[in-house]
């Protein structure tokens, strides 16, 4: 097995043909990667027809296999290979390891939802939200500004992971798919825009990505006229609608509102950086807790 860096179009195309071919997920795609995490190498077999992007960042002079913010996990895409031989092949490239992974590992720890086709059911919560709804329209259209400018106004500080520092990446990443794939809905009383949601169409699966409403809108139902109508056109496709998921319950209860199911995947974890630099860490996320 090697690690290839994929600084080129070249390689970036190679990566890509392999992506598309075993349907793997949006987060592995090279214009995913290079819009959310700061450095990705892939993790080939010895003939390229297998392999796993690697997103990581270097702190202290030592390599950190990471889950980039936006970017759910990695799956290892096309022929199987055992897993042991995946793990031994990374922890020799990567002393410290906090990876969410998909397809190709034992899947039992965290989990996220998703919707197939057809199985659309709204239970009582959603149905008196959707009824209170009844005053909004939605309209697709697109305006990146308008709904990171909500985005930072409404869940600033108050979500886990949207803050100043990701903010920007997740400009980058609808940038780069706003001309392909990239759909914005937007909530409507009358003329006036109350917030949106932002989705990302792939051959298989509609990926919601992330969105607001104002308060007021949210608590007439607005959230839920607006991920009805999404889920609706990725049904009438034939696509699963993929809400992103969430370990959080009030966000898993409100997915499972529509009659979502529970997806596993789970946790590579190890660290096996020098002592001093464990040491610095320990120090540090003490601090950051007080």
């Amino acid at each position: 097995m090697q690690f290839v860096s994929v600084n080129s179009e070249e390689e970036k195309r190679r990566w890509d043909e392999l992506v598309s071919s075993s349907s793997a997920s949006v987060f592995s795609e090279s214009a995913y990667l290079d819009a959310t995490a700061e450095n990705w190498v892939v993790l080939y077999t010895g003939n390229f027809k297998s392999g796993m992007a690697c997103p990581y960042v270097v702190k202290g002079g030592v390599k950190i296999l990471v889950t980039p913010f936006f970017n759910r996990f990695m799956e290892w895409i096309g022929d199987p290979v055992p897993e042991e031989q995946i793990l031994k092949a990374l922890k020799s490239e990567f002393q410290v390891a906090d990876l969410q992974v998909g397809k190709g590992f034992s899947l039992d720890q965290r989990i996220y939802q998703n919707l197939v086709p057809g199985k659309l059911k709204l239970n009582q919560q959603a149905k008196r939200s959707l009824n209170k709804s009844a005053e909004f329209a939605v309209k697709k259209e697109e305006n990146i500004p308008l709904m990171l400018n909500l985005l930072r106004n409404e869940l600033l500080n108050r979500i886990h992971g949207i803050n100043e520092q990701t903010l920007p990446i997740l400009e980058k990443l609808v940038t780069a798919y706003k001309d392909k794939r990239l759909e914005q809905y937007n909530l409507y009383r009358n003329d006036e825009w109350l917030g949106g949601v932002w989705t990302l169409e792939s051959d298989s699966t509609v990926l919601y990505l992330k969105g607001t409403t104002t308060e007021e809108a949210k608590k007439s139902g607005g959230m839920y006229k607006l991920m009805l109508t999404a889920i609706e056109d990725a049904g009438s496709k034939g696509k699963v609608f993929d809400f992103g998921g969430s370990n959080v319950e009030s966000v898993r209860r409100f997915n499972l509102n529509f009659g979502a199911e529970d997806v596993v995947y789970s946790q590579l974890s190890w660290n096996n950086a020098p002592l001093w630099w464990r040491m610095l860490k320990t120090i540090r996320d003490k601090w950051i807790k007080k």
